[in-house]
């Protein structure tokens, strides 16, 4: 004999998953919100563009620092657009390099140790009492020269402060006050 089979306690066939209606619905309720909080998520979002690219800009001078330390030798950073040569524009990126025996420029690609592109929606302006536009680590780990201050700005007010002093090392400054850059 064979055993009665027993029916199914939610019909012949239940349904399962979601369909594609209830899908779509909640797409359009996403989408809609998402529209609705953009405008308000942008300046967040600057912000963390600006604190990333300042945190990204203090290991660089952190690690020039360290760089001229082990290997004994001047090692420069400065601003670059293309990764190769100096320029005034810190917003575009910043190369590290082996500098010789003199503070100068690059002499050839293979000087270059590092290469960080910038933002093109956060600036960084650079200041010296000397008005010098490079930065140069000694063998000691020491920044001759009057202290250097960049400034990184987003949109147009300012959002921190990276300052390295004599002794080569940098502080970092945050601004919570909106103050014009």
């Amino acid at each position: 004999m064979h055993p009665t089979p027993t029916p199914c306690p939610l019909g012949p066939r239940s349904a399962r998953g979601v369909h594609l209606t209830e899908l779509l619905v909640v797409i359009a309720v996403l989408a809609v919100l998402l529209a609705a909080s953009w405008p308000a998520l942008q300046p967040l979002l600057l912000r963390q563009r600006a604190d990333a690219l300042q945190l990204t800009l203090h290991a660089s001078l952190s690690g020039a620092r360290s760089e001229a330390l082990r290997r004994r030798e001047l090692i420069g950073l400065c601003a670059s657009v293309d990764g190769l040569r100096c320029s005034d524009d810190w917003s575009a990126g910043w190369i590290i390099y082996r500098s010789g025996d003199q503070r100068r420029e690059p002499e050839s690609p293979e000087a270059i140790l590092s290469n960080h592109t910038g933002r093109s929606d956060i600036s960084i302006l650079a200041r010296a009492s000397s008005g010098r536009p490079r930065l140069f680590f000694q063998a000691d780990g020491r920044s001759p020269g009057a202290n250097l201050t960049l400034r990184i700005c987003a949109g147009r007010q300012l959002h921190g402060k990276l300052v390295v002093n004599n002794g080569g090392r940098t502080r970092s400054e945050r601004s919570n006050r909106n103050l014009p850059c």
